[in-house]
């Protein structure tokens, strides 16, 4: 159980890094940059300190991605064979509702994004970034069709951005899913060969889906495969993991890589950054414990309603405050800090009942859906 609960954990710090990483795209562009478009911003010289050290990973969104995708690995693989039975049912139980439960919960943040944006919330004082946020087509019907389809086939989303990760978890899960069943009625020879066909197709779709799967497969085979090893090794390994986390191209601190991987050293060293600080934590026992707590197995539970609402919060929460103090005198330093502090309480409590509710209601229709006779007709051909 520990190292289920230390999996929720990691979640969950992992999405609040996505939170921080785009409060400060919102106003901190020199953390993320080192030579930023936005000269109307102040730009502290610390920042240039922060962004040239190794300790960046607090704030590595894209890293915090790489580390969700390894996660649904490897406990999507864990759900289905825990049982040891009727793995074929809960194969085709688990694939048919997966959709769905993704589905739902995207398409009710991209509809309260659509409704947001008719408040014409000012955003030209902060980053050019957050500045785009507001700007989507304003049909209710495109707004379904970005959360829909735009973020599922296309792996993008002109309302609620952080919706581009779902092309590879509803792909990467399928994945899994058809994996598992090669694994569980053939040889392992033929899933083993699957699994690298499956992997070089994903590349030949697009370098981020063939990036998403991968680290699903790599929390898979952790599951399967992954066996313990020792504190000293654990260690090692979540710093090294940790280490290019935090990885900018232009950072003194990766200069060595970035001889060599130039301007991929951001992307390549963040997805091998996933598999190093999964597997280091769930395959030793001294980390897992650390992590199962009840405050950060609860933060994980909201994980995926905290990533996705955090963004509108940013929007109808965060620059209302920001323009507000700074309306009123109050220095840009303190008005983003009171802006950012507002945004994680308010997407905090409110990710608490969008997680009852709406995630509720995504499971629900799932198992609405499999009770439809054509799953049964499906399970007969498995």
């Amino acid at each position: 159980m520990s190292k289920i609960n230390s999996a929720e954990s990691i979640r969950g710090l992992a999405c609040f890094a996505v939170i921080i990483s785009h409060l400060i795209l919102t106003f901190f562009p020199g953390l993320h940059y080192l030579n930023p478009e936005d000269e109307h911003l102040p730009n502290y010289e610390f920042f240039t300190t922060v962004f040239n050290s190794p300790f960046t990973f607090f704030y590595a969104g894209s890293a915090a991605v790489y580390i969700f995708f390894v996660l649904s690995g490897f406990v999507l693989s864990y759900a289905i064979l825990k049982s040891g039975k009727d793995i074929n049912r809960k194969i085709a139980s688990m694939t048919i509702k997966r959709y769905p439960r993704l589905a739902v919960p995207a398409l009710v943040s991209c509809l309260l994004v659509w409704a947001a944006f008719h408040l014409n919330i000012d955003t030209s004082s902060a980053t050019h970034w957050i500045s785009r946020m507001g700007s989507a087509d304003g049909s209710m019907l495109y707004a379904i069709y970005d959360a829909l389809i735009n973020a599922f086939i296309f792996g993008k989303s002109e309302y609620n951005w952080v919706l581009w990760t779902m092309q590879s978890e509803l792909l990467g899960s399928v994945v899994i899913f058809a994996l598992l069943y090669i694994k569980t009625n053939f040889k392992n020879l033929v899933f083993f060969i699957s699994s690298i066909v499956f992997l070089i197709g994903s590349f030949g779709l697009s370098t981020q889906l063939g990036f998403g799967v991968f680290c699903f497969l790599f929390g898979m085979f952790t599951y399967l495969y992954g066996f313990k090893v020792n504190n000293h090794i654990a260690i090692l390994m979540l710093i090294i993991g940790l280490y290019f986390a935090g990885a900018h191209n232009e950072s003194a601190s990766y200069f060595i890589f970035n001889k060599f991987l130039g301007n991929y050293t951001h992307s390549l060293l963040s997805v091998a950054s996933g598999p190093l600080v999964v597997y280091s934590i769930l395959m030793n026992s001294k980390l897992s414990g650390i992590l199962d707590t009840k405050p950060l197995v609860f933060l994980g539970k909201l994980s995926f309603s905290l990533y996705l609402l955090h963004m509108l919060m940013i929007y109808i929460v965060g620059m209302p405050i920001f323009n507000y103090m700074n309306s009123i005198g109050f220095a840009y330093m303190s008005s983003t800090i009171a802006a950012s502090v507002a945004v994680i309480i308010t997407s905090l409590i409110s990710s608490i009942f969008y997680s009852e509710y709406i995630d509720d209601l995504s499971i629900n229709i799932g198992k609405k859906i499999e009770k439809k006779r054509w799953i049964r007709k499906f399970e007969q051909h498995l």
